[in-house]
């Protein structure tokens, strides 16, 4: 088939001047669809309420993970031992208990960490004086 009679035609992968002027018409009313988009959406406010109730998660998250990760590396020991020693299931057994140890090890000591942090925030924030002691002056 020859092209006798039609429109040249781009080579491959270049495109015409009208098609990039099109194309850059539709970029600019997208990005102007996009701007006011941007501007009617109100930006979130966070409160103190919400910035506890994050760090609160990252803790509970945190502490999920260090027990997870002390059972799942002992258990990965004792499999890779059975593996070895031909003593299936013994090790992985025993390792899994082992993992569940170390965990838990980890994990009381990182709230006793936590716990210390709250503490040195409680004697630091100073007191409010109760309604009670309004009432005898």
């Amino acid at each position: 088939m020859s092209s006798a009679g039609k429109e040249p035609t781009p080579d491959r992968g270049e495109i015409s001047p009208e098609e990039r002027e099109a194309f850059r018409q539709r970029s600019d009313a997208i990005g102007r669809q996009l701007g006011k988009a941007k501007a009617r959406r109100a930006p979130v406010k966070r409160s103190a309420n919400d910035r506890v109730r994050g760090e609160a998660f990252a803790k509970a998250f945190r502490f999920g993970a260090e027990l997870l990760v002390g059972v799942g590396i002992g258990g990965f020991i004792g499999w890779a031992l059975d593996g070895q020693l031909n003593t299936r299931p013994w090790l992985l057994v025993l390792f899994v208990i082992l993992g569940f140890a170390a965990g838990m090890s980890n994990l009381i000591r990182a709230a006793r960490e936590e716990q210390r942090k709250q503490q040195a925030s409680q004697l630091a924030t100073p007191s409010v004086p109760d309604d009670e002691d309004e009432d005898d002056r």
